[in-house]
């Protein structure tokens, strides 16, 4: 079977696709610092290298930011076409002392790579582009057209390669777009996502006096702009319920149905040992729903910075004249980030009144995704996982945000599968990030044995 030619080429080629990621991985392309557009540039022209080596056709596409790689092999027009997509940028690597070893400088140990973008997400797209590789030396020629789609803004800003979707609409054209920037339960828990959260992210800034003003002068006579900001947070979420207090929040949300619910529950999660995993006492969800429902199919908002008076070192009897915090919105499908921020924007404003002038900021945002579950190209997914890792494949939902994920979908009307080859332990943007070799492989094994289920399920004639 064509198949198990192309297992066979991946496991005698393994050593060899492992170094070129360890290769990969020592080009320091965080695209959130300037000065390393050069280390970005770099890492894009690796997987450029690499899939003209496989005879693929490649353009560069200039962004806002950085740039985006396309590349193709066409088979056969008649044939399906699988548009793969990844990004070669990584998060920023602080806090340094806190990694085991230098993050550009990747280790083999206890059975994983170590190094800044081994999972996210280098290593997920890399074996992608081994699984191809393996279907095409093994058996001469691709069973469907494939596509990659590249970017080195993910991290960044993800909105710059989808700004860019209007002028390649021809190039973009694809039967299913697949993703492998997400995760599976574990190793023997292969999974197939069919969700993703959308984001938005602000903040709100309290301003009072022109300056800082002495508290023994001043205190009790003037509204405090971190008391401000401290009584607008206090009425963002009930902390008891954990619901949202934004008027008109919920408007659009879509509670799950039965069958989604019971996919969820039936996954690998238990509450008990998800909260020693973090370290913490107990988990929390929103009243009404289990903790791995809150944390993937409803929406939420958290506090995630806060600023204000003095900190340093000491102490200093003044009232600060600003205080500032940092707020996102995870949002679930059918939810828009405009109509959200806005009545954000209207209800802090409101709370604020008088007491103070109020601004806020907007950063980038995500819009929200959800897959039909039994589409057969979903359904494809879940058996290429199951052969890929032999074990059987569940369905599967993230909290997180893909950008590009709702836009490009949009943009070619193509189904889209999520195939996560990463675990929730990876330490993805956080220090210490590391990939385990057998998600590595397996996941290589799932992209090859996915060309040959599309084909042969999905493209193959009617009647076939």
């Amino acid at each position: 079977m064509s198949r198990d030619a192309a297992f066979q080429y991946l496991d005698a080629n393994q050593t060899r696709f492992v170094d070129e990621l360890m290769q990969f991985l020592r080009i320091p392309s965080i695209s959130a610092h300037p000065e390393r557009d050069a280390d970005v540039l770099a890492a894009m022209e690796f997987d450029k290298r690499k899939l003209e080596s496989l005879g693929f056709k490649t353009e560069v596409w200039p962004t806002r930011s950085h740039q985006g790689l396309y590349a193709e092999r066409i088979e056969d027009p008649a044939l399906p076409t699988v548009l793969i997509y990844g990004h070669v940028d990584v998060q920023p690597v602080d806090p340094l002392d806190l990694w085991t070893t230098p993050p550009f400088e990747p280790q083999i140990r206890n059975g994983a790579i170590w190094a800044r973008g081994a999972d996210d997400n280098k290593g997920q797209h890399y074996a992608q582009i081994a699984g191809v590789e393996s279907v095409l030396k093994s058996a001469g020629r691709l069973p469907v057209n494939v596509k990659f789609i590249i970017e080195s803004d993910e991290e960044f800003d993800g909105e710059a390669i989808t700004l860019e979707f209007p002028k390649h609409m021809d190039e973009l054209r694809c039967d299913v777009f697949v993703v492998a920037d997400c995760a599976s339960p574990g190793l023997d828990h292969p999974a197939i996502c069919t969700t993703l959260r959308g984001i938005v992210t602000t903040d709100i800034t309290i301003t009072g006096a022109d300056g800082d003003l002495h508290s023994g002068e001043w205190g009790g006579m003037t509204y405090e702009p971190i008391d401000v900001l401290r009584w607008v947070l206090q009425n963002l979420k009930d902390f008891k319920t954990g619901k949202v207090l934004v008027p008109g929040f919920y408007d659009d949300v879509i509670v799950p149905g039965a069958e989604e619910r019971r996919a969820l529950a039936a996954g690998p999660w238990k509450d008990e040992e998800k909260a020693r995993e973090i370290g913490v006492a107990r988990l929390f969800s929103e009243e009404g729903f289990t903790v791995r429902e809150a944390g993937t199919v409803r929406p939420t908002l958290q506090v995630n910075g806060i600023l204000g008076g003095y900190t340093g070192g000491g102490f200093k009897t003044v009232i600060g004249n600003k205080a500032m915090a940092k707020v996102s919105m995870r949002l679930v499908h059918n939810q828009s980030g405009e109509k959200i921020h806005g009545a954000f924007v209207k209800y802090v404003t409101e709370l604020v009144g008088d007491k103070g002038k109020v601004a806020f900021g907007r950063y980038g945002d995500g819009r929200p995704f959800r897959a039909d579950m039994n589409d057969p190209y979903v359904q494809a997914g879940l058996r290429a996982m199951e052969v890929g890792y032999g074990k059987k494949a569940v369905v599967y939902n993230m909290g997180g945000s893909i950008p590009i994920v709702a836009p490009l979908v949009e943009a070619t009307k193509a189904r889209c599968v999520m195939m996560g080859f990463g675990l929730p332990g990876d330490n993805l943007h956080a220090p210490n990030e590391h990939f385990q070799l057998a998600a590595f492989r397996n996941g290589a094994r799932a992209a090859a044995a996915y060309l040959y289920e599309v084909a042969a399920r999905i493209g193959a004639p009617a009647g076939a």
